[in-house]
């Protein structure tokens, strides 16, 4: 249930830490040493470990996922910039704002729900990131959680 130019500002924030971005840039296989090398780093204008972006993106779809637990597909994410660095120790929050909604033909199950999401650092005083989303979501009726909570198996806000 959402609403064109209904603005979401994601309760939880998340501290972001050096360990996260030896573990993430690792995980991806990513060997630019700007990311994992602390004397390499120290050359650089940062002078500090500069946490990789692709991070950053997935800590968004952490963040914004009590709300959109109810995706089906992701469609498309566009127009994706970022705008500052970030370091060890920062604490990330995201605002998200409704663009569009869509009905998509033939599907009653379904509709598309298209967003922006701003990432903001250190209590919304400066944006690292943002980026267009779109998804799409199932209706009340025909998402999992809600038909689970009908049974009984979890609460409506999708906990067990």
């Amino acid at each position: 249930d959402f609403t064109k130019g209904e603005k979401i500002v994601h309760r939880l924030g998340r501290t972001v830490t050096y360990q996260d971005n030896l573990y993430f840039t690792h995980a991806m296989m990513n060997i630019a040493p700007i990311h994992f090398d602390k004397e390499y780093m120290e050359l650089t204008e940062f002078g500090r470990p500069l946490l990789v972006m692709t991070m950053t993106l997935a800590m968004v779809y952490g963040i914004t996922s009590e709300v959109f637990k109810n995706v089906y597909k992701e469609v498309e994410i566009r127009d994706l910039r970022f705008t500052a660095p970030v370091f060890d120790g920062d604490t990330l929050h995201v605002e998200t704002e409704v663009l569009e909604t869509r009905e998509i033909p033939g599907r009653d199950d379904v509709g598309s729900v298209i967003v922006r999401h701003r990432v903001y650092k250190n209590w919304f005083s400066q944006v690292v990131c943002e980026f267009v989303r779109e998804v799409l979501v199932y209706k009340r009726k025909y998402s999992p959680i809600w038909r689970m909570a009908s049974k009984g198996s979890v609460s409506s806000s999708g906990s067990p």
